[in-house]
């Protein structure tokens, strides 16, 4: 049985809470990751791992897209790192049955070798568990998904196409749909409750399509790059932080304006606004973000709300490697309650 995650309830908002101009309201870190060790342009994307026994011992997974693996407490610090090649995305499940195996497992896609590398979570700790071969070259963006007690792994590619492969244990995976769109993906987010996938198409927009195991529907556009909500290129990566069964919130990070575009969970996906990470006392911000990640669950006093965890393309001082902010949720939530402005230009 997996296990579900929800925060205390939010208070009603009305559309239009969030600036969309080109200066978004700004919320801050509470804290930061160490670097990653590659230089340049190598942390990529997050997961959030929940110890359901300890939430304060919950752990952050974090891609170097050059090297490998990272897994940070909810202090940044290194717990461990795996060498595991150039990992671009990664997501995880919790508490997931395949094939009489279950447990927690973690994947990412691989440009090392050209496939999808898995892991298993076992008491906190990570441990590499298989690979299988991704059908098209450079694996680029990566999500997992549930469907029905299938385990799904989503890889998107630079080509425009993304490919579903339903999990056969934690070491094996096979084709079951395809979907197509014009051009560059990355960002993907699966929601496990509604069936629905979330998609970044870098220069066009966020897209929807619902998938049902075997097939995906025809895909439907939920926001355009430069149109009123302000998002600009690139569309980065994808996030949903869940407050019930369907409702919530899907963010996008809009990184050609260095800001986080956030959705309604439910219906047709309104957009509700933008804010940014901005320089704080002690964490700088966040800029031209890569991956993002959010997660409902009480993750101990510092955290009863939940995170969003974002890269940061430009670690302070500048030239320093690059690292994931974490964002305390209730920042964000004061934000969106707060209606400072109207959502669209």
């Amino acid at each position: 049985m997996r296990l579900t995650f929800y925060a205390f309830a939010l208070l009603p908002l009305a559309a239009g809470c969030i600036s969309a101009g080109p200066s978004a309201p700004p919320v801050y870190a509470a804290l930061e990751t160490a670097p990653v060790k590659s230089t340049d342009d190598a942390a990529d994307d997050p997961a959030i791992w929940v110890n359901a026994d300890d939430p304060a011992s919950s752990l952050i997974l974090g891609t170097d897209k050059r090297a490998g693996l990272y897994v940070y407490d909810l202090s940044g610090g290194v717990v461990q790192f795996l060498p595991s090649g150039e990992l671009n995305n990664v997501d995880l499940r919790q508490g997931v049955s395949i094939e009489g195996w279950t447990g927690d497992i973690a994947a990412a896609s691989n440009r090392t070798n050209n496939t999808v590398t898995l892991f298993t979570i076992e008491d906190g700790a990570v441990a590499e568990s298989g690979a299988f071969p991704s059908l098209i070259d450079e694996p680029y963006g990566f999500c997992l998904g549930v469907w029905k007690d299938d385990v799904f792994a989503f890889v998107a590619h630079k080509t425009g196409d993304l490919i579903a492969y339903r999990l056969a244990g934690p070491g094996g995976g096979a084709e079951t749909a395809r979907l197509k769109l014009e051009t560059q993906l990355e960002g993907c987010v699966f929601d496990d409750d509604t069936g629905v996938l979330y998609i970044g198409e870098e220069a066009k927009g966020v897209w929807k399509a619902a998938f049902d195991g075997g097939a995906f529907a025809a895909p439907s556009l939920i926001d355009e790059v430069g149109g009123a909500s302000g998002v600009a290129a690139d569309v980065e990566g994808l996030a949903l932080y869940k407050t019930g069964p369907e409702t919530g919130y899907l963010i996008a990070s809009s990184q050609g304006n260095n800001s986080f575009a956030v959705y309604e969970r439910e219906g047709a996906n309104a957009f509700v606004g933008r804010f940014a990470i901005a320089p704080g006392e002690g964490v700088d911000g966040s800029e031209e973000t890569d991956g993002v990640e959010a997660v409902s669950a009480n993750l101990g006093p510092a955290f009863p709300e939940g995170v969003f965890v974002a890269q940061d393309g430009f670690n302070a001082p500048r030239g320093s490697a690059q690292n994931f902010k974490i964002v305390d949720w209730r920042a964000i939530r004061a934000l969106i309650e707060a209606g400072e402005t109207a959502p669209a230009n």
